[in-house]
């Protein structure tokens, strides 16, 4: 597991890491860009993510971005599981 910053979220459910590569959250789907609800996704995305030292977990890979379980350091819920409780599924 790796420990890192968000650096730029991109969307509801990607974002890119201080250390350059790009993460997609795994089982978690959000509008993309210029769909209904894509701002909202996005920005609590970027709300959970913001100003806090994040733990990455890869489970695998698309289209060159690591798919992740993420979570904050010292927290046991996944960010992942946050986003779905929001209902993004």
């Amino acid at each position: 597991m790796v420990q890192i910053k968000n650096k730029k979220t991109i969307d509801g459910d990607t974002f890119k890491g201080d250390d350059g590569k790009y993460y997609r959250l795994a089982n978690v789907n959000t509008p993309e860009k210029g769909k209904k609800g894509y701002v909202k996704a996005t920005k609590e995305l970027d709300k959970l993510l913001s100003d806090n030292t994040l733990v990455v977990k890869t489970v695998g890979k698309s289209y060159g971005r690591d798919v992740v379980e993420l979570r904050k350091s010292g927290e046991k819920t996944t960010i992942n599981n946050k986003m779905k409780r929001k209902g993004y599924k």
